[in-house]
């Protein structure tokens, strides 16, 4: 089988950090500390120039809005009304149109450098190039907002759990193809990263399994719930058996706020697909009791 060169991961990260584009889910009850872990991996990819321009599906952004403040957060690229698609559907024409600005930037870029490699030889240039390019006092290069990078984008969704935009097909195709979004027409694509915050996994009005298998990583705190540790172990324990997975959960949850990061793409360079919150990585067999 040929297997397509390329990374299903579009955006290289520090070493510490998880690969980009994420499907990151933050599981915990009400006070666990989710909006906290979400804005902390946020601010960490904000701090290496990895998360340009964020958007926000949410009821309660404004209750939060002191948390969030530093990201600079558009408020048009907020959006507070789940009950139908038009929330997503922007979010996905937005990055549809970063895409387009950034295709014309570049097919501009290089009309200016032929322009000023035909200035630099004093060769004959036309009126209409002229006029192109001339903005009154003199001949700028085209300026796009990001500098001319794909801009990394993400989209939080809180307080959204058992609305009708987890149920929607729409928000649910967002989810698997998040990395092919924005596509450009030479190939690849801009995509988007999610962080979506719930307090169940699978209980009535959970996360529904289209998500819940394209999820790339999850923060998960405490649980008293048996059979969502039971469902989170089987499907997210990767190379370990469900009760390996059990165990490193016992060691990662010590402290009220703690939480296990599971990693299932994790770099080749990183110890464990398992943390204790996000600097401490927990190897299955190895970890021993305090």
């Amino acid at each position: 089988m040929l297997v397509p060169e390329g990374s299903a991961f579009r955006h290289d990260t520090p070493e510490h950090l998880p690969k980009l584009h994420q499907n990151c889910l933050f599981v915990g009850k009400r006070g666990s500390g989710k909006g906290i872990s979400m804005y902390n991996m946020i601010k960490r990819f904000r701090d290496c120039g990895k998360m340009d321009r964020i958007f926000v599906i949410s009821p309660t952004f404004n209750s939060n809005k002191k948390l969030m403040e530093e990201f600079d957060i558009d408020l048009k690229d907020v959006y507070d009304d789940l009950d139908n698609d038009k929330c997503i559907l922007s979010v996905i024409g937005a990055i549809e149109s970063e895409a387009r600005e950034l295709e014309t930037y570049r097919a501009l870029m290089k009309q200016y450098q032929q322009f000023k490699r035909l200035m630099d030889r004093g060769d004959h240039i036309s009126d209409d190039l002229l006029e192109s390019f001339y903005d009154g006092n003199g001949f700028p290069p085209p300026q796009h907002r990001w500098g001319g990078k794909e801009p990394v984008m993400g989209l939080f969704v809180n307080d959204s759990q058992g609305s009708s935009l987890f149920k929607s097909r729409k928000f649910q195709n967002f989810v698997i193809r998040h990395r092919h979004v924005g596509a450009f027409e030479s190939g690849g694509a801009l995509g988007c990263s999610i962080f979506m915050c719930v307090q169940n996994y699978t209980a009535q009005n959970g996360v529904p399994r289209s998500i819940r298998n394209n999820v790339t990583s999850m923060v998960l705190f405490k649980t008293k719930d048996e059979k969502e540790l039971d469902q989170v172990s089987r499907e997210m324990s990767g190379e370990i058996s469900p009760d390996q997975f059990v165990d490193v959960y016992k060691q990662a949850i010590r402290e009220p706020h703690d939480f296990m990061f599971i990693d299932l793409h994790k770099k080749t360079n990183q110890p464990s697909m398992f943390r204790r919150n996000f600097d401490t990585y927990l190897v299955p067999n190895i970890i021993q009791n305090d």
